[in-house]
């Protein structure tokens, strides 16, 4: 993915790097459920998730920072619709071949299936990335 290596799982999500890195979240039992102060937040040293919702409802959200020029890889996404809004940087996003400017403001829905690839430009991007919850994985048999 970039020059520290495949972080590997889905990068869009990054839901699987929050247990791995310092990142702000709303698991405490005394957090307030209606409203999270997000302004005080920073880039960390790695890119990734910032801060991530609390899991447990309907819906998964994390805010994602990528460093100046990283990429999130060609992927595609078979399971949710992801909703990107932009909140500080730029970059670009690049979705079923169509291309996208990333700056504040901008918000993109990323349909089901679509492939997409994100690049960060040369101060970096941070989105919010907001999707359905997914189903945990489940073992069956052949």
């Amino acid at each position: 993915m970039n020059d520290d290596g495949d972080l590997g799982g889905e990068p869009a999500c990054w839901a699987h790097l929050v247990d791995q890195w310092d990142v702000d979240t709303v698991d405490e039992p005394d957090a307030d459920p209606l409203g999270v102060d997000l302004a005080g937040l920073s880039e960390s040293g790695r890119s990734g998730a910032i801060w991530s919702l609390r899991h447990g409802g309907d819906l998964d959200a994390n805010v994602v920072w990528l460093r100046p020029d990283d990429t999130i890889d060609e992927h595609v996404n078979d399971d949710v619709d992801v909703l990107l809004v932009v909140w500080s940087g730029e970059g670009e996003l690049t979705s079923d071949g169509r291309s996208v400017a990333l700056r504040p403001g901008v918000v993109v829905q990323i349909e089901r299936g679509a492939r997409r690839r994100v690049v960060a430009g040369t101060d970096g991007v941070t989105y919010l990335s907001v999707h359905r919850r997914r189903d945990g994985l489940t073992i069956t048999r052949r």
